[in-house]
């Protein structure tokens, strides 16, 4: 599946979603948000899919955030009372429900929306070139949309320091705050996410998929809360065929054969 804008491309174990707007910088506006919740649905129903990848074209921009260019499609700080539900947010939270893994390449600036996206991303690798950042307050807004993804990841301070400032993140602090999880010279990004994504395909489908569910219900849950849900959903992995294959596996000594059920 491809629009003019969003490209869908799986490789093996990967899908590969690609915001297609290089003159654009990668912005982001109502459609592309569209195709990309669309791309992350159909990785999703593809049992040959193990890892999603977003990224942008080129590399300049991963994304811009929202596209401000006077006229745009979909004007990124307009809701319509009609349609409730503002993109951006419809997007983090396809990536915050998604039970497959997701990887953030990060291969040029991610700036508002695009630094959301980032931070809604399981995992990211970042060019060293690259920057984060949320100038919004310089133009008199504020990136109320991309609060919570960004507020699971960075630290409450720097975080704030960030919205009121609009200064960016170098690789370097990004890295240092936990935004990314690697950084590389621009030749190595792709190496490191196929790293990664070899690295995620071994394990079993089944428990990841489990996993990130429980690991995101837990988020927002007092600590009982989570231990109950824990000792609910163990037993229930336990239970599974990838579980009876990776013990029969372990005590063989060979490589597990996961059936992802």
């Amino acid at each position: 599946m491809d629009s003019e804008a969003v490209l869908v491309r799986r490789e093996a174990n990967e899908t590969r979603i690609t915001i297609n707007r290089p003159d654009r910088r990668n912005a982001l506006n109502r459609e592309v948000a569209e195709q990309i919740i669309a791309g992350i649905a159909q990785a999703e129903a593809d049992p040959e899919c193990r890892v999603i990848v977003l990224t942008g074209a080129g590399d300049q921009a991963f994304c811009a955030g929202g596209d401000i260019k006077a006229g745009a499609d979909g004007g990124p700080f307009i809701l319509d009372p009609a349609q409730p539900g503002h993109f951006a947010g419809q997007l983090f939270e396809a990536l915050d429900v998604c039970r497959k893994p997701t990887i953030a390449r990060v291969n040029g600036a991610a700036v508002g929306g695009g630094a959301g996206i980032v931070c809604a991303c399981d995992l990211a690798v970042m060019a060293d070139h690259a920057r984060i950042g949320t100038p919004e307050v310089k133009i008199g807004l504020f990136p109320m949309t991309i609060i919570p993804p960004m507020m699971r990841v960075l630290p409450r301070r720097k975080l704030v320091e960030m919205f009121l400032t609009g200064v960016p993140l170098t690789a370097e602090e990004a890295l240092r705050y936990n935004v990314v999880n690697y950084v590389t010279d621009a030749a190595g990004l792709d190496a490191k996410v196929a790293e990664l994504v070899a690295l995620i395909s071994a394990q079993s489908p089944t428990a990841i998929r489990l996993g990130k569910y429980g690991y995101q219900a837990m988020a927002d849950m007092t600590f009982p809360q989570q231990m109950r849900l824990g000792e609910t959903l163990l037993p229930r992995v336990a239970q599974t065929e990838d579980a009876r294959e990776g013990f029969a596996a372990f005590i063989e000594k060979r490589k597990p054969n996961w059936t992802g059920r």
